[in-house]
């Protein structure tokens, strides 16, 4: 994990500096046990860098701009979550994971992976566990909910994490 981790940061940094290569994918690795634990395939995990300038982009439509900087060490933080969720849409086959990993605001970043079908060209799927969004959570509220509903949309919890995240909360 430390080597996937290392990577990462490096790539990141390029990115940040604006000389990753085009098209650029972020390798993160295997899910842990944890991420196992909670039903996340054992499939490689990973991030289109494409797709994370524009989660980050001030930009973007949903508004949740973040600095590229505070993602660091995402690979360690997706495998020690807080709190791993099923998704709040019965269709989507998401998994929402809430890390330790904190913007400027203090906000946790919230990751959504989610079993992606990737065509390669040879008539044959390369299945992944694809990021597909990452973005720090501003309304707490909804996971405060989401943690209370139990086994409702809880696949893991750690609980002093969660403790320790509900505890530091504004009301």
């Amino acid at each position: 994990m430390e080597n996937i981790n290392s990577q990462f940061n490096k790539e990141l940094q390029q990115q940040i500096e604006g000389t990753l290569p085009k098209g650029h994918v972020y390798r993160l690795g295997y899910p842990g046990a944890i991420l196992l634990s909670a039903g996340i395939e054992n499939l490689p995990i990973e991030l289109i860098a494409s797709r994370l300038a524009d989660k980050s982009s001030v930009d973007y439509k949903n508004k949740h701009s973040f600095d590229l900087s505070e993602i660091k060490d995402l690979p360690k933080a997706i495998n020690s979550p807080i709190v791993i969720f099923k998704s709040t849409k019965p269709s989507d086959n998401s998994s929402i994971i809430l890390t330790e990993l904190k913007d400027k605001n203090g906000n946790n970043f919230v990751v959504v992976l989610k079993v992606f079908k990737n065509p390669n060209g040879n008539n044959m799927n390369i299945e992944v566990n694809n990021i597909r969004s990452i973005y720090p959570k501003d309304r707490v509220v909804e996971i405060i909910n989401w943690i209370k509903s139990g086994n409702k949309l809880v696949k893991w919890l750690d609980k002093e994490k969660a403790r320790n995240f509900v505890s530091t909360q504004s009301p």
